[in-house]
């Protein structure tokens, strides 16, 4: 969902990082330091250098940076978007989450061999051990809607179970269990009043192959078989060539998420502290995310009650204004009726042709119009009777 807000001018965010540090202000943002310091770069706005705040503090000369014009004809850049109160309350819940994960936890490390390992994980290592039932043609092994959700290769095996096991263990101190949704195929981390999705999934690279001279061989002994008419079985020639690499890739989360990779310096396995207290801070995320969702949704139904009442209370009156009106036409025809009726009964007097017949017709307008007068309650046997239906040719 985009956050909605005015976003900083370039000018009022160089005001904010040339008064006060960078890490100070980050926060207003819902961003990192590092963060900040890249959009400042974005958009060319110059940050103190290293140093700047303590000589500053000691009362010796610095220097401010002054910020430079856009070239002609540049885009007018925006800067980031100001937390609100309530989201600024909900990233200081996050903040403080880490900081306290960060406090209270020893150092995580991988051991060489697994021990005891996690119920999960002990399953898991059963099931991807097997020697066959993996058709991928990259040699990845993987069960998520059995077990966890790893997707690796042999080689790797080993070292992405230790690296499960470690980190769900690592986990449970925060509240944190670990469940498969069979349904779903996915790996649960159930704890601090929400869930998140985690896999462990080898990189694969893969190159478009060339046939080796026996595939070529047998493919043209097919040709050779079908152009005789003794046609033979076609030979199985791989598409692509796959290359594991061995370098594995931590995902946490959906959205919010997170994702480490191993790289050239350094594995996942080294950053193992680090990144339990990133889980605990990303669960703290997403539990404020959905509690916003959930507060929106609130908000949304209630209004739109608000809305469906008012609706109904307008369509209500305006029911019983039509409903008034037609009253009102029916009196004032009725009334039209008997002053009609009236004067022909006067004339017909008159003329001495107030005949038996006459008087019948005068009786029926006047029942006419006691029947159109809605403050006379009057029944009429042909007009008050059910509509008659068409006969049918069909039933007869």
């Amino acid at each position: 969902m985009k956050r909605q807000g005015t976003p900083v001018s370039r000018e009022a965010l160089y005001e904010e990082v040339w008064t006060t540090p960078v890490t100070v202000v980050a926060p207003r943002y819902g961003l990192s330091d590092v963060g900040l310091v890249k959009i400042c770069k974005r958009l060319g706005v110059p940050v103190p250098t290293r140093g700047y705040w303590a000589k500053l503090k000691a009362g010796r000369p610095t220097r401010k940076v002054p910020l430079p014009t856009l070239a002609t004809g540049a885009r007018d850049l925006s800067g980031p978007i100001p937390l609100s109160e309530r989201e600024a309350a909900a990233y200081a819940r996050v903040r403080e989450a880490l900081q306290q994960t960060r406090e209270r936890r020893s150092p995580v490390s991988v051991p060489a061999e697994l021990a005891d390992p996690h119920p999960l994980v002990r399953v898991a290592a059963a099931c991807l051990k097997r020697r066959d039932g993996w058709d991928h043609p990259a040699g990845v092994r993987s069960a998520p809607k059995e077990v966890l959700d790893l997707q690796v290769t042999r080689n790797v095996l080993d070292r992405a179970l230790r690296l499960a096991d470690t980190l769900l263990k690592a986990l449970e101190p925060s509240g944190f269990t670990a469940r498969v949704d069979a349904e779903k195929g996915e790996t649960l981390l159930v704890g601090d009043g929400t869930t998140l999705t985690i896999s462990i999934i080898e990189q694969v690279t893969r190159t478009s192959h060339t046939p080796t001279r026996a595939e070529v061989r047998a493919r043209d002994r097919y040709y050779d078989s079908f152009r005789a008419g003794d046609l033979g079985e076609y030979p199985n020639i791989p598409q692509f060539d796959w290359h594991p690499t061995g370098r594995l890739t931590l995902t946490v989360g959906s959205w919010p998420s997170r994702k480490w990779n191993d790289t050239e310096r350094s594995l996942i396995d080294t950053r193992l502290s680090g990144i339990v207290a990133a889980i605990v801070g990303l669960a703290e995320a997403k539990r404020a995310k959905e509690e916003e969702e959930e507060r929106r949704r609130r908000t949304y139904e209630e209004a739109r009650t608000r809305y469906e009442a008012q609706v109904r209370a307008r369509n209500e009156e305006h029911r019983q204004l039509r409903s008034l009106l037609r009253d009102a036409s029916r009196l004032q025809r009725a009334n039209r009726l008997r002053e009609f009726i009236a004067a022909i009964e006067d004339r017909a007097r008159h003329d001495s042709e107030l005949t038996t017949e006459k008087l019948q017709w005068i009786e029926w307008v006047k029942a006419k119009a006691d029947w159109l007068d809605p403050l006379v309650r009057r029944y009429d046997p042909i007009l008050d009777a059910p509509e008659p239906e068409a006969p049918s040719y069909w039933q007869y």
